[in-house]
């Protein structure tokens, strides 16, 4: 595998402006080389599908008879999803920037996954795929790492057919917390049943102004009532046991209908 070949490709490219995917490719490099057998643990795979999303789909099967077709925005070469698709709540089509490079890693470490990415980007998933083809669009703790949140949400909108189900959860803050490095350029935060956008220099925008959606649930709550135990999750076996890593910092779910 061309992995160092990759990753130097990867930071060429960053000096010149694009984005810092080096460091996510070299995380998740990490993350598949341990081979946490919590992967290919039911219960784990289970806890780990929103409870939200759980709802959407019986509730789109029910009305359907079918399964309901999802896309998911930003999967990394571990979809929390995985458990979705075990029980047949839905089907899945994930996408991602770095989907090629993710899948050589899953081959590479010998890894079966019921999940794998397809390349694509938030920003032009109306080039992807037909307008309003998808039941539910979901996306984890990935918005922040796009270069327009705003854009994405807009090609969300187009492709996720009138009541639909949009499902947005992740980190709050995590421009702030991550101090601004690598993909980190974005603070994202839940209010009153929007989504707004803080840039470094604190300027506010509201991104789901305008499209097509309405808030159907919002919470924050800490990341550890999450119940998220693996997928790039995991504790460093060498964290100090008193650090505070991701267990207490705030996750939003907002969950909107088109």
């Amino acid at each position: 595998m061309r992995y160092r070949a990759t990753l130097a490709f990867y930071r060429l490219w960053h000096a010149a402006g694009g984005p810092a995917y080096a460091d996510e490719i070299k995380f998740w490099e990490g993350i598949l080389r341990t081979g946490s057998a919590l992967l290919f643990d039911p219960k784990v795979r289970a806890m780990a599908v929103p409870a939200e999303l759980r709802r959407c789909a019986v509730e789109l099967a029910t009305e359907f008879h079918r399964p309901p077709r999802l896309l998911e925005v930003g999967s990394g070469p571990l979809s929390l999803l995985a458990g979705a698709v075990d029980e047949g709540l839905c089907t899945v089509v994930a996408v991602d920037p770095l989907a090629r490079v993710y899948r050589q890693l899953l081959d590479h470490h010998g890894i079966a996954y019921p999940i794998r990415p397809r390349v694509g980007h938030g920003e032009r998933l109306a080039q992807a795929f037909p307008q309003a083809s998808f039941d539910l669009v979901y996306s984890s703790n990935a918005l922040d790492h796009t270069r327009s949140p705003r854009r994405c949400l807009e090609q969300m909108c187009r492709v996720l057919r009138p009541g639909g189900f949009l499902l947005l959860e992740g980190l709050v803050r995590e421009g702030t917390a991550e101090n601004w490095n690598g993909l980190h350029q974005h603070d994202l935060v839940p209010e009153q049943g929007r989504l707004l956008h803080f840039d470094r220099a604190g300027r506010r925008t509201e991104l789901t102004a305008g499209l097509p959606l309405v808030c159907v649930t919002e919470h924050v709550s800490p990341f550890r009532e999450r119940g998220i135990k693996a997928f790039g999750y995991e504790i460093p076996a060498d964290m100090p046991p008193d650090a505070p890593w991701n267990w207490e910092r705030p996750w939003y779910t907002v969950l909107f209908r088109r």
